[in-house]
């Protein structure tokens, strides 16, 4: 039994769409059963999917491209979730392949199963303002899942849309364009491309597409990571020279984001650790 795999419902009407089996096996012989379709990324689409044996509902993402450099940011994605263990970044559940018919008979389809969310930051954060007493929590949590990510990798796309709200939990999610820190040399982006996410790029991102040859660090996605709290906490974007008058969160809580936004990453934490730290002790005064 197949069911259709789309990019978009837009896209479907044109008739562009996959048929993948609607049973799911991992490679652990878990069984799953797609579900609705949830969301559509650069390479791939997201859907819902249940576990037959428990019924508990999961989310399962598709590469809708498997080759190339493509193919290997998705199985480094694939391992990196498997190392990783934090309450504030997105759990790994199961990964396999499937045959999927359509545009590109036979081709194998590799997926990858986590959990499921209700949706992302940039959902609930745009045109709506979130009470201290809400985000002040997640921002300890997802500096923290920062710095447990430090040990393995520098993530260098965080935005609201790569931060899932499941529950009562914030979650770091989306680790295709990280670099691995014991193999820098298979970073698999162009120094010429600018990397990251295109309204939250740190300063070295910027630098490196001007030719400037900045390398992109720990300390970029603390810069990176601190641009969203500023978001959610005052409603604007940290653009331009930021000062406490623009800041209308907690007084307590501007010295160390202001810190994370300097533009020389060696006046900023220098990595997730570090910056935990500097969120701990404001909330501890």
């Amino acid at each position: 039994m197949t069911s259709p795999i789309y990019f978009s419902p837009d896209e479907l009407k044109q008739g562009r769409y996959f048929e993948i089996d609607a049973t799911l096996v991992t490679e652990d012989s878990r069984t799953y059963v797609l579900g609705d379709w949830l969301a559509r990324g650069g390479n791939g689409s997201v859907f819902r999917c249940v576990e037959r044996s428990s019924g508990t509902e999961y989310a399962v993402k598709f590469l809708m491209s498997p080759w190339g450099k493509v193919l290997q940011r998705f199985f480094r994605e694939i391992r990196l979730l498997k190392e990783l263990r934090h309450d504030h970044i997105v759990r790994y559940r199961g990964t396999g392949k499937t045959c999927h018919t359509g545009g590109a008979r036979g081709i194998r389809c590799p997926f990858l199963i986590m959990e499921l969310a209700e949706g992302s930051l940039s959902d609930v954060a745009k045109g709506a303002r979130i009470a201290p007493e809400v985000y002040v929590g997640q921002f300890r949590g997802l500096a923290r899942g920062l710095a447990d990510l430090h040990t393995k990798a520098v993530h260098r796309d965080i935005k609201p849309e790569n931060i899932l709200i499941s529950g009562d939990r914030w979650l770091l999610s989306d680790y295709g364009l990280c670099r691995f820190s014991d193999r820098p040399e298979l970073d698999l982006t162009p120094n010429e491309q600018a990397i990251g996410p295109k309204y939250w790029l740190s300063p070295e991102s910027h630098n490196r597409r001007l030719g400037q040859g900045d390398a992109i660090c720990p300390a970029s996605d603390v810069y990176q990571l601190a641009s969203v709290f500023w978001y959610v906490a005052t409603g604007r974007h940290p653009s331009g020279v930021i000062t406490q008058d623009d800041w209308t969160g907690p007084d307590w809580l501007f010295a160390p984001i202001h810190q994370a936004l300097q533009h020389s990453k060696l006046r900023r934490p220098a990595d997730g650790v570090a910056f935990a730290a500097a969120i701990e002790a404001a909330i501890g005064t």
